[in-house]
């Protein structure tokens, strides 16, 4: 182990390899140890609708057609996994990691949709990005480097960033407007994979 990092937490389950001037094996949090995080310089700005589409009382066709009317309620940082690094030097060390433990998060919908596509689908559809069912941390995918200010100590963390939607089933009803059929539901879309590293202050 290198002069001046140090490894704070022993493993656990699983094992991250982080470097730090030199390679150092760090803990990964145990799976089922999720937890959700505080803003830490992520934007959880909602993203903005491009569009009303599917949304009940406004104008559709032919009449019969059905869709899902989502809307945007919540981002949010799911952490999976994380390590104590501590910098003892008198320089910034350059901290990344290679992830052993794969970690995947999917789309969670907690109802029904009653219409063709998925809820990725209605999500690209109204607000244009590229929304997958899937995102994965993989096995040896590198993250970093990040920078870790001299006598600090601070932690790596990394998850997923999250979507929460509510959605509503709606159909084309005879006057040409959307129509909600049935009750309300909601869903979670996993966005992106996220990494950062925390400092905790300065050590002693």
């Amino acid at each position: 182990m290198p002069r001046g990092i140090s490894v704070l937490r022993c493993a656990v389950v699983g094992a991250v390899t982080a470097t730090v001037a030199l390679t150092t094996v760090f803990s990964a949090v145990p799976a089922g140890a999720v937890q959700e995080s505080p803003n830490n310089g992520i934007n959880f700005e909602l993203p903005q609708r491009w569009n009303d589409n599917y949304k009940p009382g406004t104008r559709c066709t032919p009449q019969g057609t059905r869709g899902v009317y989502v809307t945007a309620s919540r981002r949010w940082f799911k952490q999976t996994d994380g390590a104590s690094v501590e910098n003892t030097t008198d320089t910034a060390m350059p901290v990344t990691h290679a992830v052993t433990v794969k970690r995947s998060e999917t789309t969670e919908v907690k109802g029904e949709i009653k219409a063709d596509g998925t809820l990725t689908t209605y999500l690209n559809q109204s607000y244009g990005f590229d929304y997958i069912h899937t995102v994965s941390w993989e096995l040896s995918q590198k993250v970093g480097p990040y920078d870790l200010a001299p006598h600090t100590q601070g932690r790596l963390v990394w998850g997923f960033i999250m979507l929460d939607v509510d959605a509503q089933n709606v159909s084309c009803g005879a006057d040409l407007t959307w129509h909600a059929v049935g009750k309300p539901f909601s869903g979670t879309n996993p966005e992106s994979r996220y990494a950062e590293l925390r400092s905790e202050g300065s050590i002693g």
